[in-house]
């Protein structure tokens, strides 16, 4: 339960709970929300002849400088999560430029615990894309997909001749997870929405997520508790373990690294970047902006897009940092 109001908690209050989180130096965690803005926008400067990579990486760039001078200059990034979906006109190269300016100013960790995350649709991802990313330093991988009709067997065959061959190419290169996070429509059928995770199952991936559609937030799970149960039976018979929240893991080394994964991240700092990204820090939660326009509109005029958040209550009572 927040303390405040979410409309009371502004830019001024993240900065401050960014400054005091220095007391406790922990490692960052740095979750990137992509697209910054809709393909209509990108068109608008096509027309205008800018280009909207270079637009929207100024406006990026513009909020990691005021995020960065809350923070000391010796913290570092032991984790990135790129989510929500990369837009078409962001190319090898442009993925390139993009993590060069995040390590520009947030610098890397090197260890073999640092945890790089990206979101892929498998229906527009190719090997050669896999295998850059892997270069610039991403080690596991989300694909995201809605979960298709069981009563489609076409499309089902069509999605694991696009999984397959990346699921392959994981193993072969070391990658440290595999997660396919499914996205149910709402009303799915609970014997249609098993049927179709059947099918997906066959192939073994490490780990599985299930999100609810439209709306969902990283960790919680609104699906049914009827079908939840029914998918998690299924699930035990073939040796996937419940982590919460509609993620699971199959039994066995990618459990064990499910569970690190997750012990590392309660031990870092979030900082959340781009429209609707949320930061969590010891002393406070803090959301961006969820329209595009309101979250540029704010980097614009020199300021921190926060549109609410609140303060925990042991920063409130006293009892805790700052």
């Amino acid at each position: 339960m927040p303390v405040t109001a979410p409309s009371d908690f502004g830019a001024d209050d993240y900065a401050a709970a960014l400054a005091a989180s220095n007391a406790d130096a922990r490692p960052l965690s740095l979750h990137l929300r992509l697209p910054l803005r809709h393909d209509g926008d990108a068109r608008v400067d096509h027309a205008k002849g800018m280009d909207p990579f270079e637009v929207d990486l100024a406006r990026l760039d513009r909020e990691m400088v005021l995020v960065r001078r809350c923070l000391a200059p010796d913290r570092r990034l032991e984790a990135l999560h790129w989510g929500g979906s990369l837009p078409p006109w962001l190319s090898l190269s442009r993925m390139s430029g993009l993590v060069d300016r995040l390590a520009s100013r947030f610098p890397f960790e090197s260890g073999h615990w640092r945890d790089f995350t990206v979101e892929l649709d498998p229906r527009a991802t190719d090997l050669l894309t896999l295998r850059h990313l892997e270069a610039l330093g991403f080690n596991r991988l989300k694909l995201v997909m809605r979960l298709p009709r069981a009563d489609r067997p076409e499309a089902l065959t069509r999605l694991q001749s696009r999984i397959e061959p990346l699921l392959d190419e994981t193993v072969r290169m070391g990658w440290h997870s595999l997660n396919l996070v499914l996205i149910v429509p709402p009303a799915t059928p609970e014997q249609e929405a098993a049927a179709a995770l059947a099918t997906l199952m066959a192939m073994t991936p490490p780990r599985l997520s299930l999100r609810p559609d439209p709306a969902w937030q990283e960790g919680e799970s609104t699906l049914p508790a009827t079908l939840l149960a029914r998918i998690e039976d299924r699930l035990a018979g073939n040796g996937y373990r419940s982590l919460g929240g509609g993620f699971y893991a199959r039994h066995g080394a990618a459990l064990e690294d499910a569970r690190a994964q997750t012990r590392r991240e309660q031990a870092r700092d979030r900082l959340g970047l781009g429209p609707g990204a949320i930061s969590r820090l010891p002393d406070a939660v803090a959301c961006n902006a969820g329209s595009a326009e309101d979250y540029a509109a704010a980097l614009d005029e020199g300021r921190l897009a926060t549109a609410s958040g609140h303060w925990s209550r042991c920063r409130r009572s006293g009892t805790g940092h700052g």
